[in-house]
């Protein structure tokens, strides 16, 4: 097998990875809208599986050297960490105070932010489909955001630009240091997250029900989304890890369009599919190169 195809392979686990996980973030939406806990509870009650069943696997996994493996993500692991942290707060605080589609419309704008600072503190290029796919993905964006301008959300859609930065910055460091640990930065944020919300918590108050939702929403989001797009993210551009999740603008708003009649509106669904075909063919030429390099 010659370095190239190796480099291809890699490039599509990586693309395979990120939309896994991009799947997985794209529940968290439904999580919010069926929990009947408020905002506080819900982050401390996820926060809090979260991290018993990382902690879990990261040992059943490192063994004795679980303690080394954690300090070697160093700075870089820190700063992901934080990054992680202040995502995690700003997207649900804003879906408490704003619509699955406009979170998820805004969060689709990351590709742009991700770009800049992969340009400005990696050095790395952009290629030119993604730019043109992100350029198509911001007017998809212009289209949803003028249907929902004047409803009232606009502190939940300043959470989610919050949200969006700090979700390009976690994609920009794990490109730029491809070598770190994948689970302690995880872990690190996971517990850095219930230390915040659970002084404000009410979790003596949670029904069994909401045990159970809080319990798979944290395995959702920590274990299986977390973990995936760590681990694909370090394998391909970060501007290309960026549009792929950019998918959740379609499956966050179907899944609770579904579940609970939350519908988008018209410019909702309009500017989706513009950023759904955007996302697909810029993927699709991606996928493309890749063979023709390899060939």
């Amino acid at each position: 097998m010659t370095p190239t195809t190796t480099a291809s392979r890699d490039h599509l686990a990586g693309i395979a990875l990120v939309v896994a996980a991009t799947v997985s973030w794209a529940l968290t939406g439904f999580f919010t809208r069926v929990l009947g806990t408020d905002l506080a509870t819900t982050l401390a009650g996820r926060s809090a599986f979260g991290v018993v069943i990382l902690v879990i696997l990261f040992v059943a996994h490192e063994g004795r050297n679980a303690g080394s493996t954690f300090v070697a993500m160093g700075r870089a692991g820190v700063a992901q960490a934080v990054a992680s942290v202040i995502c995690a707060l700003a997207t649900i605080s804003s879906l408490y105070h704003t619509s699955v589609a406009d979170n998820a419309v805004i969060g689709a704008t990351s590709p742009f932010a991700a770009a800049l600072l992969a340009r400005i503190f990696l050095g790395e290029r952009v290629p030119r489909r993604t730019m043109v796919a992100g350029a198509v993905s911001l007017a998809g964006v212009a289209i949803v955001v003028s249907g929902s301008l004047g409803q009232g959300r606009l502190f939940g859609d300043a959470l989610a630009v919050v949200m969006m930065v700090a979700f390009a910055t976690m994609i920009v460091i794990a490109r730029a240091r491809p070598d770190m640990p994948v689970a302690p930065p995880n872990i690190l944020a996971v517990a850095i997250n219930f230390v915040i919300t659970a002084p404000f918590a009410s979790l003596a108050a949670v029904a069994p029900r909401d045990w159970g939702l809080l319990a798979a929403f944290g395995f959702t989001n920590f274990v299986l989304a977390g973990m995936l797009f760590l681990a694909g993210s370090r394998r391909i551009p970060a501007a290309e890890s960026a549009l792929i999740v950019a998918l959740d603008l379609v499956f966050g708003p179907s899944v609770v369009w579904a579940a609970f009649g939350e519908a988008p509106t018209r410019e909702g669904l309009i500017g989706g599919a513009i950023v759904l075909a955007a996302v697909i063919g810029h993927v699709v030429a991606g996928m493309r190169g890749s063979r023709g390099i390899a060939v």
